[in-house]
């Protein structure tokens, strides 16, 4: 039976199809939530009864980042590398989003005059992407979209601040050592828990308040940092965690026989976790893969296209509007992908490569120096 640690290598898995089918969940799942109520129900909700499509493809994105971006870190076991990396993959196509909500999405649907658009504090606030990322600040342009359903412009980016502390949890365990063995892990996770279950606030005065665990985050029915950290431990034990399309199946059918019942819903957590490993795994699938990755793309356009086609055609059923927004999510993410995050992430490792070249090419000299 394949193990976990034989798929980590890129070339060995098909993770950039997980990620694709994650993005355009959550595609699917806005499409009933932007569009008016059109007698049809998402198809993750119909099935549940408790979750919807975009809440799942979110929870696969951050089981894989949570088992990617540890194996990040202890491939580079160089703070400055992996943040580097860490912050070409996001940035750049954050700051691109940015950029297009406010010179093409706000000029044609802004209801002020364009002087006024443009004099506006708000429309300019939305180049600080550093508060988008890391504050979770929302991308806001004055007069758009505001007799839409829902009036925010770019509501998945919500997310990224959690990604992004996780990211740091990652980097300050792997930097504490802890993320070399399997003892260390479990260590790392509990750590983790911490800015899971802590909040701290720095206005009207600074306080620390305990999560509420009854309050989940918008349409979800669990929380996206458990998921993170479970992607963490899956790397941990990778090389005892056997992937089966038989296991997974057999889950699938121990959550069958237990819907209606209350443990239903922590046994599906499981088998769709397990789940999205083996799809990211079988070499079944592997000509499915895409060469490139145009997640991040869909899932930072999708919202504001959707919203486009919500706001010229309120009243339009969620199939057809996606048939309509589809296109051009895919244009954005394609424009996105080869224009701003290959090249973005290309030239930091070339510059990395030469950095370390440079380090190495000094470690030598005072080698030859003695000879």
């Amino acid at each position: 039976m394949p193990l976990l640690s034989n798929a980590l290598e890129r070339e060995h898995n098909n993770f950039d199809l997980v990620r694709l089918i994650a993005a355009m969940a959550v595609v699917y799942g806005h499409s009933f939530v932007l569009q008016q109520p059109d007698g049809h129900t998402d198809l993750a909700t119909a099935f549940l009864g408790f979750d919807y499509s975009g809440s799942l493809g979110v929870f696969a994105f951050f089981l894989l980042s949570g088992m990617l971006v540890t194996a990040s870190f202890d491939r580079q076991r160089s703070a400055a590398r992996f943040l580097a990396l860490r912050t070409s993959r996001i940035w750049p196509a954050v700051f691109g989003g940015a950029l297009v909500v406010m010179f093409v999405l706000g000029p044609l649907f802004t209801t002020l005059p364009l002087h006024q658009y443009f004099a506006s504090g708000t429309t300019w606030g939305n180049l600080d992407s550093f508060s988008i990322i890391v504050l979770g600040k929302r991308i806001q342009v004055p007069g758009v979209f505001e007799h839409n359903r829902f009036t925010s412009i770019c509501e998945p980016l919500w997310t990224l601040p959690i990604e992004v502390r996780y990211y740091f949890v990652v980097l300050i365990t792997g930097m504490m050592g802890l993320l070399k063995t399997r003892r260390g892990m479990m260590l790392a996770v509990l750590i983790g828990t911490i800015p899971f279950l802590v909040h701290p606030h720095l206005s009207p005065h600074f306080s620390v308040t305990l999560r509420n665990l009854a309050n989940k985050p918008g349409g979800y029915a669990f929380f996206p940092e458990p998921v993170f950290m479970a992607g963490m431990l899956l790397y941990a034990f990778r090389e005892r965690v056997p992937v089966s399309g038989w296991a997974a199946a057999a889950l699938g059918a121990v959550y069958l026989a237990l819907r209606g019942t209350p443990l239903a819903q922590p046994v599906f957590y499981v088998a769709f976790a397990y789940g999205v490993l083996w799809v990211g795994t079988t070499p079944l699938l592997h000509r499915f893969a895409p060469r490139n990755d145009y997640s991040f793309g869909i899932y930072i356009y999708g919202f504001p296209v959707q919203q486009s086609v919500a706001h010229l055609w309120p009243n339009m059923d969620h199939l057809t509007s996606l048939l309509i927004a589809g296109p051009f999510i895919f244009a954005c993410a394609y424009v996105s992908w080869h224009c701003v995050e290959r090249p973005a992430i290309r030239w930091t490792r070339r510059r990395l490569a030469k950095s370390r070249q440079a380090v190495q090419d000094g470690a030598r000299m005072p080698e030859v120096a003695a000879r």
